[in-house]
């Protein structure tokens, strides 16, 4: 049975496993291959397939200001993990605790006494403990030790280069979608439940649903902004057609949070409180301020009919 859990499980809850640490933003292509690795491992030595990876990103906790745009949300992230065969996610808080961990400490803490781990799957870039003191070389020394075996996972390319989450953030970032998506392995989507929000849409004409994209109160930023043409998923037996701006709204609020906002071409219902998934498919524009709600108005009239014609609508 597939299950997540914040934190290390209670003592009677561990199971020996097979784990691949990281962060997993994205879960692209390399990451797939390496949670593969993971899955065929643990069959082979009847352990569980697991996941090791941190909430918020580390370079996060250190430097919130200059921290990675984020793929994926914790749940969309969760969610293709699993779908990989892992049966476990465990999601590790990272805190100054975590972050002072020596080398040592942290493979004995959270490794051997905490998830019970027999055999531990890294990139072949991994760095871990208080400092990024550790490297494969050590772990596979302190697997030795504790009785654990270690299996360094070589990177995965397309084109000239390794296939990244850093890589496919700039590919986002350029409005690149299908290079995105080839290293991803599958569209680029991003889910979350309706919102009830200010109604503006509707007021301007063009009602929205509204999704949170990041955790609340979270210095991150999205790896994609912008308006987009896009589809959603899971409201009916067919994708919807629809524009998204993916922003803070500076135009009527100069201080909000990130948020997805999808008008829906010839939808009329009440989606609040439900899963929705919206996938993109091509960048329309940049989020811009504009001078009066007027403006507003129209640039998305605009914008409707771009993602029309992208999207093959009759307009």
């Amino acid at each position: 049975m597939k299950k997540a859990f914040r934190g290390l499980p209670s003592p009677e809850e561990r199971l020996d496993c097979a784990v691949a640490i990281g962060n997993f933003d994205g879960v692209h292509r390399g990451h797939q291959a390496l949670l593969h690795e993971v899955v065929e491992a643990a069959h082979a030595r009847l352990l569980c397939p697991a996941v090791l990876t941190f909430e918020p990103h580390p370079r996060e906790f250190f430097n919130p200001e200059d921290a990675p745009r984020r793929i994926s949300s914790l749940h969309d992230k969760v969610e293709a993990i699993e779908a990989c065969g892992i049966q476990r996610v465990y999601i590790l808080r990272f805190n100054e605790h975590l972050a002072s961990l020596s080398p040592c400490d942290f493979v004995k803490e959270i490794l051997v006494d905490g998830l019970h781990a027999r055999w531990v799957t890294v990139g072949e870039n991994f760095r871990f403990g208080d400092k990024r003191a550790g490297d494969i070389k050590l772990l596979e020394q302190l697997g030795k030790e504790f009785h654990f075996e270690v299996h360094p996972m070589p990177m995965l390319f397309h084109t000239h280069a390794p296939i990244s989450s850093s890589r496919i953030r700039h590919a986002l970032a350029e409005g690149d979608i299908p290079t995105a998506n080839y290293m991803l392995g599958r569209p680029y989507m991003i889910s979350g439940r309706v919102l009830h929000g200010k109604q503006l849409g509707r007021t301007l004409g063009f009602p929205t649903i509204n999704q949170r994209i990041l955790p609340p109160h979270s210095k991150a930023k999205p790896a994609i902004e912008g308006v987009y043409a896009v589809k959603a998923h899971g409201i009916g037996p067919r994708p919807i057609e629809g524009v998204a701006c993916v922003g803070r709204r500076p135009t009527v609020d100069d201080h909000g949070e990130y948020l997805l906002e999808t008008h829906l071409f010839n939808f009329h219902g009440d989606l609040y409180d439900q899963d929705v998934k919206v996938e993109f498919f091509s960048k329309i524009r940049d989020e811009k301020k504009f001078g009066s709600l007027e403006e507003l108005r129209a640039a998305i009239a605009d914008d409707q009919l771009k993602a029309k014609q992208i999207l093959g609508l009759r307009i």
